[in-house]
């Protein structure tokens, strides 16, 4: 049997999945939505309670948690992320976690706020963790053993979005720096951009931050990153001399070869598969079943499916997706059920959220995953 365990929780979960996954010391969790409907405040509260029990249940402390990423829906009348950041400064200990807080169109049940943690178990012990806030109780970066983790990194707001993709991606810099790791060992990147601002072309300063490595990538278009000046955040995964072995692999789409990322990446035979947010366009540039949610979710985990195995993975190795969804409970309850259907058996940790746009306009679905191939 596969070394995996999986938790569940008094939380209501789309997908069928469990609350929690845990592979040998990896841990991860759904996005975690409130048994109580109450708004923000409320349930972020509720969400933290939902995850602190799920941590001790499955064997780990706060501070075994290298990264907290929170999603919400807009609230009227409150600073969502002050609040959100007061009460994950109440939850983990100081110095704590990486932490992102992004804002999206729709979570799944019209919950207000979903909440997704990354662990190692026992790796708080030896933790180092970089440029910590202390009303938070989060920092830029964590590092446990070779892997670095970041939060969400924003420029000044103040700024124009050329400015803002800049100073993220010197602030990631100078944390890899700290880290000890360099410009060729980053395995994962994410960044979040307000639906509203336009991208196209990708910064030179972006572009080049990936040349050297050519990490898997996903680009999301969302409702706020921040303030609301802010317009882009950057997130990234990195291995200490992953540039020493390592396998990228492409589909021969030109679009992943034009914007410097892999579709999969894994570091010499580590446990670790790491897959880019992945659509159901095909090489050609070609978008399989255009507007389509239940097809592209199948199309897209085929093209998951066939990274995983590339890379000497097998599908039943897939512990955690995250779907980006465009549109609201239709879209979302449609996803869910073909996710459902196509997600391997044995338990993943999945999050799903709504999204206003994802680049193309004929392009509903996305989703990330990651592989842990655990012992047979």
């Amino acid at each position: 049997m596969p070394d995996r365990k999986i938790y569940s929780s008094a939380t209501p979960l789309p997908v069928g999945a469990p609350a929690a996954v845990r592979v040998g010391n990896r841990f991860f969790t759904s996005g975690i939505v409130s048994d109580r409907i109450g708004g923000l405040e409320s349930e972020s509260h509720r969400v933290f309670q939902l995850l602190a029990e799920l941590l001790r249940s499955s064997g780990l402390s706060t501070d075994d948690v290298a990264r907290t990423r929170v999603w919400h829906t807009r609230a009227e009348n409150i600073d969502a992320e002050a609040v959100l950041r007061s009460v994950h400064g109440v939850v983990f200990n100081h110095p704590g976690p990486a932490l992102s807080v992004v804002e999206v169109a729709s979570l799944p049940g019209e919950a207000a706020v979903s909440v997704e943690l990354e662990g190692v178990a026992g790796g708080g012990a030896n933790a180092r963790r970089y440029e910590s806030d202390f009303d938070s109780s989060s920092s830029l970066a964590v590092q446990v053993g070779q892997e670095l983790w970041t939060s969400g990194l924003r420029g000044d707001p103040a700024t124009d979005k050329a400015t803002q993709v800049k100073q993220a991606v010197e602030d990631a810099s100078g944390l890899m720096n700290q880290a000890g790791i360099g410009s060729g060992d980053i395995v994962s990147t994410r960044h979040f951009m307000r639906h509203d601002v336009q991208f196209e072309p990708d910064p030179p300063e972006w572009l080049a931050f990936k040349e050297d490595s050519i990490p898997t990538s996903a680009g999301i278009a969302v409702s706020g990153v921040g303030k609301p000046g802010h317009v882009f955040t950057l997130e990234l995964e990195a291995v200490a001399d992953a540039h020493l072995g390592r396998t990228n692999l492409r589909t021969g789409r030109s679009f992943e070869i034009d914007h410097n990322y892999c579709r999969a990446v894994r570091v010499g035979d580590g446990d670790v598969i790491y897959v880019a947010g992945t659509t159901s366009i095909i090489p050609g540039e070609i978008v399989q079943h255009p507007s389509e949610v239940g097809p592209q979710v199948e199309d897209t985990l085929e093209i998951t499916k066939w990274a995983i195995t590339e890379l000497g993975g097998e599908w039943r190795d897939l512990v955690q997706a995250r779907t980006y969804v465009v549109g609201g409970s239709v879209e979302l309850n449609e996803a869910i059920s073909a996710l459902e259907q196509f997600l391997p058996s044995g338990g993943v940790a999945s999050t799903i959220v709504g999204v206003p746009v994802l680049g193309r306009p004929e392009v509903v679905v996305e989703i990330e995953a990651k592989a842990v191939i655990a012992r047979r």
